[in-house]
């Protein structure tokens, strides 16, 4: 497909730990950015093909430069908008970092599912035609994408409660904030425990997709055990916590 949203997975799985960091708004719009041409040529609005120079990695770090200074634009033209949605500190470096790894990603992806692109134009060719590791991180992709928005959603109540709670109740000297959203508590972890939790977490999906309908009893525990096991792991990295 011209236009698809997977690419918002990794993009989440990179920028959620690293938030405070890098900018999560930029990483996002990076990583679906370069699909605007193939939407417009679905549309009939220009010709074809679906993919032109934007969907190489030449293209997509000017796409990311043009980004960048867009965002730095906006900023400065609404800073009250903006600051709302930045999650990092405002440096410049948390907008070119997300947008070139944006960019760049969702260039890669495509190359795995379109083997008639040439992503390092002028060089011709596409090693990553047809790449059954990456045909699979995929796969993946949109369940990344599903834990990813919930993630967000976890966050956003949490945030929305903090607010609420710090403004009926003082300042708390705790170096670690505490959010319960029903039976889950959140709790403000170090950048490292998050980027590590992203990581085992993952690494836990990874597992879990290797079990298969039809596999054995043994075969299936074999593999969800540890799967789950590394999952729930990273969310405890992350500060999840069940009640």
């Amino acid at each position: 497909m011209p236009f698809t949203f997977y690419h918002l997975g990794p993009a989440l799985l990179i920028g959620l730990p690293l938030r405070r960091r890098i900018d999560l708004t930029t990483l996002c719009i990076a990583s679906v950015v370069l699909d605007i041409w193939p939407a417009l040529v679905l549309i009939g609005v220009l010709p074809g093909p679906y993919h032109w120079g934007e969907h190489t990695y030449l293209g997509a770090a000017v796409v990311a430069g043009v980004l960048t200074v867009g965002m730095v634009l906006g900023a400065r033209r609404f800073p009250t908008q903006f600051d709302r949605w930045r999650s990092d500190r405002g440096g410049l470096t948390g907008l070119v970092i997300p947008s070139l790894a944006g960019t760049l990603l969702h260039v890669t992806l495509d190359s795995g599912t379109h083997p008639t692109m040439d992503p390092f134009t002028p060089i011709a060719g596409n090693p990553f035609a047809d790449y059954p590791p990456l045909m699979e991180f995929i796969g993946i992709s949109h369940i990344l994408l599903a834990i990813g928005l919930a993630w967000l959603a976890l966050l956003y109540t949490a945030s929305t409660r903090s607010t609420e709670e710090g403004a009926r109740m003082p300042s708390s000297t705790s170096p670690d904030r505490v959010f319960a959203i029903g039976p889950i508590q959140i709790i403000s972890r170090s950048v490292k425990h998050r980027l590590l939790g992203a990581i085992v977490a993952f690494l836990g999906v990874v597992i879990l997709l290797l079990v298969d309908a039809t596999d054995t009893v043994i075969r299936t525990v074999a593999w969800g055990a540890p799967g789950g096991v590394m999952l729930f792991n990273g969310l405890y990295l992350n500060g999840v916590r069940f009640r």
